[in-house]
């Protein structure tokens, strides 16, 4: 990538000397070499976000349908059934999202709650202490052949990857191959056709080899 000086040095000014560390660092100061990672950073960050997204908005409806199959009502969704022993923590996530919903002006509707709901919220109903009020009785359904604790665990590694991604951060160091497989793998508990979907719409090994050699490893490569 051919950068005009000026403009990089603006572009360095605008990221800032701080967040262009991790970078700089990867590169031995070589700034240019420095921005096309940053760049390659943010087009592989892109990539698994997308295939993030196929996955969280799966997961969270595939969680809804089957609570709402097994606690709600034709009357009351099943998030207001007081019989299910959510946590307080839980309903002020609900109730927060509520609120966002009519502050945006619109109608409180169940679909609307669901989107409103952060993936941390539908990984947490997953945890030990709904063992017996969610997952026996309702959500072991939702997943095939899963282990509540497994699933808990991998859902959490996707959620800490998501959000990374989301506030901007450096994933060059990440084995972002294992990230892959573990969103894909998590993805076929839900349904195997959504692994498939999300396999076949990814274009993250074409974005791999495409990573821009560092100074750092070009000088391990040769000791």
């Amino acid at each position: 990538m051919s950068i005009y000086p000026p403009v990089r040095d603006e572009m360095v000014r605008l990221l800032s000397v701080p967040r262009l560390s991790t970078y700089t660092d990867e590169c031995d100061g070589n700034m240019k070499r420095a921005l096309e990672l940053y760049q390659w950073n943010l087009d592989v960050s892109g990539t698994l976000f997308t295939s993030i997204h196929y996955f969280e908005v799966a997961l969270r409806n595939s969680i809804d349908s089957q609570l709402g199959k097994t606690f709600g009502t034709a009357d009351s969704p099943w998030f207001d059934q007081d019989s299910i022993g959510l946590t307080d923590s839980t309903r002020r996530n609900i109730a927060s999202a509520k609120r966002a919903v009519t502050k945006a002006g619109r109608e409180i509707v169940p679909g609307r709650i669901v989107a409103e709901l952060s993936l941390g919220f539908w990984w947490s109903l997953l945890a030990d202490g709904y063992n017996r009020t969610l997952w026996a009785p309702a959500l072991k359904q939702a997943f095939s052949n899963a282990r509540r604790e497994t699933l808990h665990a991998e859902i959490d590694e996707i959620r800490k990857l998501r959000n990374r991604i989301a506030h901007h951060e450096p994933l060059i160091h990440y084995d972002l191959n294992a990230e892959y497989t573990r969103i894909l793998g998590t993805a076929e508990r839900i349904a195997p056709r959504l692994a498939w979907w999300i396999d076949a719409t990814s274009s993250l090994s074409t974005v791999l080899a495409r990573r821009p050699e560092s100074l750092r490893s070009t000088t391990s490569a040769n000791t």
